[in-house]
């Protein structure tokens, strides 16, 4: 018997589905392509039909085509496996209900109401000719799926009741909304608006944000966005992002702008790299999907310095995930829209002359301190404390050279105030960031972690194998392949135990002891039914083993340079041997996999 993850392997080869994504040719017994997932002219990415999986020698991506469908696509574990298993025509137990459950109902009620936007639209002269007139062309419109919500209290609602839809779906949606009278009659709760639909990664729409048109602005605000819902969460979507994806792989960075109109303008001249946050703030859950894609982030719009200072507290988190921040400067009063309208070139030389966000933020408050007293006293109160959010040493070195060339303080100075500055990090994080921005930039501290499965789920060896011992957990003493979960355990741990630090052991046992609902459900997806759990757990075990090596050699290198730097002969010749050795295990490992 297998699991439903075993079947639709054993009916898609690897190579069937890697070719409907990518161009791929011969090289032997396996195949070889240029990788998706960064950058390159020679093709280093191989997939072996043998193995099942891929592996690229540039950047490191493998897996299988789950994990292979979950980069390219953008989607969990559970949206991979739907795809793969439409794909080959397997019907899911386990979403069998699903279909005809709660999301999919709500889903079909914002296609209802999209449409039905859309014709309004159509319907209303002066509302398509603002939006061209704002310079959008109509396949922006018609891409976009803009729609006007007519001036009036109940027109939706009328048109989807006639659609047999409920009143608690167009609630839940966030449609309607309930009067406060005693007879509690719903009304629209979008009116005399132009409607910009919000998309999830897969381009299916979860919400609305409406900009008030042909009624005086008094009325109302000027843009109104969908309430939380359970398809709809403004932490984390991003407008635009189901479009841009793909952009941003290509472009190997993205371009964040503040509004629709922005977003609109920036895909129609061909930045398809461009995502919105639509009227909110940027949220760690914004910065954790961008991630994924691309380190490199750039914001384009005309920040004075009380803007910026706002949006440093929001992107402090990007600097602490060692994210390349940087900032396009738009000339007074322009906005990406309608220089994009007025100059195309000036918007590309923007780019072009973007930078590091702490960098333009130092221009400004140089310009501002005209006195070299009153210039130190900026830096040291406004500068360095952004400096310090900064994870990678090497970065905040360079960014202190910077800042001492353009400043003319010494850059011993700077570096002791930096100094002392780190001490007091967690202190600088709370009181320049906030407490929201600090407490998830300390999940992604190596050194600091405060959410063990957070990061476990960052990294797929890693969640698979808690994710298989929880599951085991949750058979109670069921016996897997003639062993108990707590066999396996002390099975797993022990093999970890051999190449892992005991402080990284901890890490899992904490994280056992905490569990996760969608972890075991994952790997029940995986494992269900299957007979070859020792198998997959062996190939884990020398994936996370190879990994562990692999960023051990990194940091040797790293610290080996330092030395040779220092003309530290005796700590080089220590590394040099500690390379060697990792690199002797290493191709051991290689052997073993091989065998």
């Amino acid at each position: 018997m297998s699991s439903a993850a075993e079947t639709i392997k054993e009916r898609l080869g690897i190579v069937e589905v890697l070719e409907s994504y990518m161009k791929i040719e011969k090289a032997g017994a396996n195949y070889k392509a240029r990788c998706p997932f960064h950058h390159e002219k020679t093709p280093s990415f191989f997939i072996s039909p043998a193995r099942n999986s891929y592996y690229c020698f540039g950047c490191g991506a493998k897996g299988d085509i789950f994990t292979f469908v979950q980069e390219f696509e953008k989607v969990d574990f559970v949206g991979a496996l739907k795809i793969l298993a439409e794909r080959a025509g397997i019907e899911l137990e386990q979403f069998k209900d699903e279909r005809k459950g709660e999301y999919d109902r709500l889903r079909g009620v914002l296609e209802l109401s999209t449409t039905f936007f859309q014709k309004q639209l159509e319907q209303n002269k002066k509302a398509l000719e603002y939006l061209m007139g704002r310079g959008l062309t109509k396949k922006t419109i018609r891409d976009w799926r803009l729609g006007y919500a007519p001036n009036d209290w109940r027109k939706l609602y009328d048109f989807l009741k006639s659609k047999k839809v409920s009143e608690a779906d167009m609630e839940t949606v966030g449609l309607v909304k309930r009067s406060e009278k005693s007879d509690g009659t719903m009304y629209d709760r979008f009116r005399a608006r132009v409607m910009f639909p919000i998309f999830d990664p897969s381009s299916r729409v979860v919400g609305y944000s409406g900009r008030i048109f042909g009624v005086p602005d008094s009325e109302g605000p000027k843009y109104l966005n969908s309430p939380d819902t359970p398809l709809f969460n403004k932490s984390e979507i991003l407008y635009g992002y189901h479009k841009a994806k793909e952009g941003i792989r290509q472009w190997k960075y993205t371009i964040l702008v503040e509004g629709q109109m922005d977003l609109l303008l920036c895909h129609q001249n061909g930045y398809t790299n461009a995502v919105a946050t639509s009227g909110t703030s940027l949220t760690p859950g914004h910065l954790d999907k961008l991630k994924k894609i691309s380190d490199n982030l750039m914001l384009v719009y005309d920040a004075d310095k009380a803007g910026l200072k706002a949006t440093l507290r929001a992107w402090t988190g990007a600097l602490q995930l060692s994210m390349d921040v940087k900032v396009a400067g738009l000339p007074d009063g322009d906005d990406p829209a309608s220089l994009l309208l007025k100059n195309k070139d000036e918007f590309k030389k923007a780019l072009q002359n973007s930078k590091n966000i702490i960098e333009y933020y130092l221009d400004i408050v140089v310009r501002e301190h005209k006195t070299p007293d009153k210039l130190k006293m900026a830096v040291q109160g406004e500068v360095l404390p952004y400096v310090v959010a900064v994870e990678s040493a090497i970065f905040r070195s360079e960014l202190i050279s910077r800042i001492s060339l353009k400043t003319g303080i010494l850059i011993e100075d700077l570096r002791e105030e930096l100094h002392k500055l780190l001490k007091e990090k967690d202190k600088i994080l709370e009181k320049f960031v906030g407490s929201s921005e600090k407490e998830y930039v300390q999940k992604d501290r190596e050194a600091d972690v405060q959410d063990e499965i957070a990061l476990l789920k960052r990294d797929p060896i890693q969640r698979r194998i808690v994710g298989l011992l929880l599951w085991l957990h949750s058979l109670g003493d069921t016996v897997k392949s003639g062993k108990k979960a707590s066999e396996y355990e002390k099975l797993i741990l022990d093999e970890m135990g051999t190449f892992l630090e005991e402080t990284d052991i901890e890490v899992y046992k904490k994280a056992l002891q905490k569990g996760s609902e969608d972890m075991v459900y994952e790997a029940e997806l995986l494992f269900q039914g299957s007979e070859k759990i020792q198998t997959e757990i062996d190939e884990l075990l020398q994936s996370l083993e190879e990994k562990y090596l692999k960023d051990k050699l990194v940091r040797a290198m790293h610290d080996l340079h330092l030395s040779e730097t220092k003309k530290d002969t005796k700590r080089a010749e220590e590394l040099i041997q500690l390379c060697q050795d990792i690199s002797n295990k290493l191709s051991l490992l290689n052997k073993k996999k091989k065998n």
